[in-house]
């Protein structure tokens, strides 16, 4: 299912199939990654998992997430000033 997609929740299924895993290696991976904070199906929606949640974690887990969730703070103000250069 493309990142595009309408559809907001996933079968366990699905979603395995969607990372190309046989049924068994994904399930199992399920079960692993569920113990590092792998969103979890949710009863309200068929048991089903809310893939924009899972695509997060999973480019959280693999360093595409962002960065830093605080802003800039600035330091000060800069001097741009000719007279501050080595001579």
């Amino acid at each position: 299912m493309p990142e595009s997609s309408p559809r907001l929740f996933v079968s366990d299924s699905e979603l395995v199939e969607m990372l190309g895993c046989t049924r068994d290696k994904g399930r199992a991976a399920i079960r692993t990654l569920e113990r590092e904070g792998f969103p979890r199906p949710d009863p309200v929606f068929g048991n089903r998992r809310y893939w924009p949640a899972v695509r997060e974690f999973l480019d959280r887990r693999y360093g595409l997430g962002a960065k830093s969730s605080s802003p800039l703070v600035p330091d000060g103000a800069e001097n741009w000033s000719d007279d501050d250069e080595a001579t």
